[in-house]
C-alpha cells in the first residue's frame, strides 16, 4: 500500500462525510431529532445530533473499499474483520438509541462489555502488558478482564471530551494521524487503513462540527470513534512486537485518556458512580475561567499535537529523552491548568462546579 492508496481511502471517507452530513442534518430538523440545551449542555440552540450516522457510514464504506480492493488487507485482518464490524454495530446502535431516547449508563456499560467479549472470543485480546523499565508481562488468566477494561475505558474516552464544538473530532483526527505515522513505519496495513479513514471522516466532519456547530456527532459518533481507537490499540501488540509501538495509541490519545482517568478518580473520590455525567471536566473549568470556547478547543488541539508528536519522536530520537521532555511538559501544563481551576474556585467560593 502506497501514499496514493491511502489518499484514496482518505478521499472516499471525506467525500462521503461531506455529502451525507447536510442530508442527516436536514433529516434531524425534519423529524425533530435535536440536542436541546440543558444542565450538562454548552450550546444555546437545538442542534442536530445524529452526526454519528455520517461518521459510521463514511468510515465503513472507506474501509470496505480498501478491504475488497487490497487482498493483502483482507489477508492481514482475516476473520478479525467480522468481529470488529459486529462490535462496531453494537456500539454504534447503542449510542444512536441514546441520542434519540436516553439509554441508562448501566445498559451502555453492559453493551460495551458484551462487545469486549465478542472481540476477546474472536482473538482480539491483550495478552501481554508492557511495563516501562521492567518489560513485558504475560497476563494469562487476566487477559480477559484487562481487555474488557481497556475497551470500555478507551471507548468512553472520546465521549468524555465531546463537550465543546469540534473538540472530539479534532483530537481524534490528531491522534489518528500520529497512529497512522507509526502504522506506516511498521507496515501495519489495517492500522493504516483505519486511521486514514478516520482522518478523512473527522477532518471533513469538523467543517460541520466546529464552533458554532451545525451538527453534533452525538454518543453514536463519539463512542464509535473511541471503539475504533480501542480496536487499533489492541491490533498494535498483535501485529507488532516492538515494545515502543504498543504505547503509541496510548500516548497519541493522551488528552482523552487523561480526562478519562481524572474523571474516574474524581467521581469515585466524591462517592458518585464513575459513569454519572457532570459538568466538572477540565474544559468546563477552562471555559468558566475566562477562555472562550474556541480558545479551549485550540488549547486541547495543541496538547493533543504534543502527545502525537511525542509518539512519533520515540522512533526518531532516544526514547528516554523523549519521555523526560514529555513529563516536564506535562508538569508545566498541569501547573498552568491548575491555576485556571484554582482561580475559578477563588472567584466562586467552595462550589467548584462551573
Amino acid at each position: 500500500m502506497n501514499w496514493l492508496d491511502l489518499l484514496k481511502i482518505f478521499a472516499v471517507a471525506g467525500i462521503l462525510t461531506g455529502v451525507c452530513a447536510p442530508m442527516v442534518s436536514r433529516l434531524c430538523f425534519r423529524f425533530g431529532i435535536l440536542d436541546l440545551p440543558g444542565e450538562h449542555k454548552r450550546h444555546r440552540f437545538p442542534t442536530p445530533n445524529l452526526g454519528g450516522i455520517v461518521i459510521f457510514a463514511a468510515f465503513w464504506v472507506a474501509v470496505g473499499f480498501a478491504y475488497f480492493s487490497f487482498p493483502a488487507m483482507s489477508q492481514e485482518l482475516g476473520r478479525f474483520f467480522y468481529f470488529i464490524f459486529a462490535g462496531a454495530v453494537i456500539i454504534f446502535l447503542t449510542g444512536l438509541i441514546d441520542d434519540v431516547s436516553d439509554v441508562s449508563a448501566p445498559i451502555k456499560l453492559v453493551s460495551q462489555i458484551a462487545v469486549g467479549l465478542i472481540l476477546y472470543m474472536g482473538g482480539l485480546r491483550i495478552t501481554v502488558l508492557f511495563i516501562p523499565v521492567y518489560g513485558p508481562v504475560a497476563l494469562g488468566i487476566f487477559s480477559c478482564p484487562i481487555t474488557l477494561l481497556w475497551l470500555v475505558g478507551v471507548t468512553n474516552s472520546i465521549n468524555l471530551i465531546d463537550g465543546l464544538d469540534g473538540l472530539a473530532a479534532g483530537v481524534s483526527a490528531i491522534a489518528a494521524l500520529a497512529i497512522l505515522f507509526v502504522g506506516i513505519t511498521f507496515h501495519l496495513m489495517t492500522v493504516m487503513v483505519f486511521t486514514a479513514a478516520m482522518i478523512g471522516t473527522c477532518l471533513v466532519f469538523l467543517y460541520f462540527n466546529f464552533y458554532p456547530a451545525k451538527l453534533f456527532m452525538g454518543n453514536s459518533g463519539s463512542l464509535f470513534l473511541g471503539y475504533l481507537f480501542a480496536v487499533i490499540s489492541i491490533l498494535f501488540p498483535i501485529k507488532s512486537y516492538t515494545t515502543a509501538a504498543v504505547f503509541v495509541p496510548l500516548l497519541a490519545l493522551g488528552v482523552p485518556v487523561i480526562e478519562t482517568v481524572v474523571s474516574f478518580v474524581r467521581r469515585t473520590a466524591q462517592g458518585t458512580m464513575f459513569y454519572r455525567a457532570d459538568n466538572r471536566h477540565l474544559f468546563h473549568y477552562l471555559s468558566a475561567s475566562g477562555l472562550s470556547k474556541s480558545q479551549v478547543v485550540w488549547l486541547f488541539y495543541f496538547l493533543s499535537a504534543v502527545f502525537a508528536i511525542s509518539s512519533g519522536a520515540m522512533f526518531l530520537f532516544e526514547r528516554r529523552t523523549v519521555f523526560t521532555l514529555l513529563i516536564v511538559f506535562m508538569v508545566v501544563i498541569f501547573a498552568i491548568l491548575s491555576r485556571f481551576v484554582f482561580t475559578y474556585v477563588r472567584r466562586n467560593g467552595k462550589d467548584v462546579r462551573p
